[in-house]
């Protein structure tokens, strides 16, 4: 029976800037939705802007980390 074969170096870097990227993009899209949303929901915009900037967060950490 075959064995999957580890994941290379390269495998793995691929897919900590994929995830960067995919966090970076999905917290600009809330902090824009959170900035777009009606008065009538201020409790739901300022929690989306929250989650926003934690996802821009660590979606710039994990880059910077990559850089390092």
């Amino acid at each position: 029976m075959l064995s999957p074969k580890p994941p290379t170096p390269s495998e793995y870097a691929v897919l900590l800037v994929f995830s960067a990227g995919v966090l970076i993009l999905l917290g600009i899209v809330a902090l824009v939705m959170a900035l777009r949303a009606p008065p009538e929901k201020h409790d739901l915009a300022i929690h989306l802007e929250h989650v926003g900037l934690c996802s821009l967060g660590l979606g710039t950490g994990l880059a910077f980390i990559f850089l390092l």
